[in-house]
């Protein structure tokens, strides 16, 4: 009796030590919304640096009324020109988080949210409403966005 007791025992702590540990996945959605608040903040003080080290180098970018971008150097190049943009008032702009949503494994997570930036106008400043969304991956250990997206509320005019 003693050997099944020891057998089962054994069993039981073997089986223990090759299951995969649980994921926290209500802490990875709270650094995910970290992230995202420190991007907002980058945006706001117009910080291409910062706001590139949230991609990840193979990172892909979809942009309204433009082709995908698929890669940093792209990237990077339609931030600063929204950046240079003066009737884009990047100071005003306010990011809102709406939901995160983290995989089991915890390696992939995803953000979408809402924003409103002020847009200088012939006529006067006009508050543009949009969405976006954000798709990271835990890449070495940290969270890099992989895909970022986004559009506004308004039509699309003809030029």
């Amino acid at each position: 009796m003693k050997k099944i007791a020891l057998f089962f025992s054994a069993f039981i702590f073997l089986l223990g030590c090759t299951s995969t540990p649980k994921v926290d996945t209500v802490a990875e959605a709270e650094l995910i919304r970290n992230l995202e608040e420190q991007w907002n903040v980058a945006l706001q003080n117009e910080d291409v640096d910062k706001i590139m080290n949230f991609y990840a180098s193979d990172a892909v970018g979809m942009f309204p009324n433009m082709p995908i971008i698929k890669n940093h150097q792209g990237i990077r190049e339609r931030i600063i020109s929204n950046f240079a943009d003066s009737a884009l008032l990047f100071n005003t702009y306010k990011g809102f988080i709406d939901i995160v949503e983290v995989s089991s494994s915890g390696d992939f997570a995803y953000a979408r949210g809402h924003d409103q930036l002020s847009v200088k106008k012939a006529d006067g400043i006009d508050e543009e409403i949009g969405k976006w969304t954000d798709v990271w991956k835990k890449i070495d250990g940290e969270w890099k966005c992989i895909l970022t997206m986004g559009n506004t509320d308004k039509p699309l005019t003809e030029k």
